[in-house]
């Protein structure tokens, strides 16, 4: 008994880095606010995060912990009562990942909204009647975020996405996937097994943060507009210039470079840039990274603030 509860505080404190690691990354940015598909993939982990603590560590806890503390049918009752409050947490974070699908993919609304909300309705039907015992509403949420899971990823996989090159997708849609299956277990009756249980809980927190990583570090997004994050409007910068002839001095910057730091800072995007160079993307990754590295910035927006630094 001491042996398995020190494995269970194990894995709870383990399943807290995982949380504090992927809020960390998707929170990392200030200007992530300011795109849709980010945004509510932001309010989609805090909430799954949340009925993952709530639906999933309370069970185990509870079992491991104050089993002999508790009657059977309070344990129950108690275990039942928290399912029920994680509920809303569950509920609206899938609406989260539909609007997340939804900004992604830069399609109507209806397109996504009335089939994703189906499976959404039916587990709240199964919350409010009360149907079934705990387990029961588990097995449903496992086979209805299956549902929900493979759908997203098949239009990740067979439609354009916003932000995301071919192969990126592909991966992501693969990792969807994966957290779909995963929930297939439940519609085993894991409390029968405790090391899978165990197991479901680690790979659920897990698979969730290596979703939203793979993601940040993937998206090629588009120079936000410098208004909305308090920035003043950005003033052209041309080649030839005093300013900039300085600002490459400086810094070292080669002509190549210089041509990027241009195009950085009328907004464009890596993909848009390669197109227009006629380079590969992989390309204009490797030199922007290297100007950051030439530059001692982090970001586009830090880059851009330097560059009217030497303007003034």
């Amino acid at each position: 008994m001491a042996t398995s509860t020190f494995y269970h505080w194990v894995c709870f404190m383990f399943c807290l880095g995982l949380t504090a690691g992927g809020v960390l990354v998707l929170f990392r940015r200030k200007e992530y606010r300011l795109y849709p598909a980010l945004r509510y993939l932001q309010y989609y982990l805090i909430l799954i995060y949340t009925f993952g603590f709530y639906a999933l560590w309370s069970q185990i806890l509870l079992r491991s912990l104050f089993f002999a503390e508790l009657r059977p049918d309070n344990l129950a009752a108690l275990a039942r009562f928290l399912i029920m409050l994680s509920v809303p947490f569950l509920l609206v974070s899938k609406l989260m990942l539909v609007l997340w699908m939804i900004h992604l993919a830069n399609r109507p609304v209806r397109t996504y909204l009335l089939p994703s909300l189906v499976p959404l309705l039916l587990l709240a039907l199964l919350v409010v009647a009360g149907y079934g015992s705990t387990w029961t509403l588990y097995q449903a949420y496992g086979a209805l975020v299956l549902v929900l899971m493979t759908w997203v990823a098949m239009q990740l996989f067979f439609f354009e996405a916003r932000y995301l090159q071919r192969k990126s997708k592909t991966v992501l849609a693969v990792v969807v996937v994966g957290i779909g299956v995963l929930h297939g277990l439940l519609l085993l009756d894991l409390r029968e097994i405790p090391a899978v249980e165990l197991l479901f809980v680690l790979l659920y927190f897990l698979m969730h943060t290596a979703f939203v990583t793979y993601f940040i570090y993937q998206v090629d997004l588009p120079e936000p507009d410098p208004t909305a994050i308090g920035l003043p409007h950005a003033v052209p910068v041309i080649i030839g210039t005093p300013s900039f002839e300085k600002f490459v001095e400086v810094y070292g910057i080669t002509p190549r470079e210089s041509e990027i730091i241009q195009e950085i800072y009328q907004g464009k995007a890596n993909k848009e840039i390669a197109e227009q160079l006629f380079v590969t993307l992989q390309t204009i990754k490797d030199h922007t990274h290297r100007i950051y590295q030439k530059t001692n910035v982090k970001s586009r927006t830090q880059l851009n603030s330097l560059l009217r630094n030497f303007q003034k």
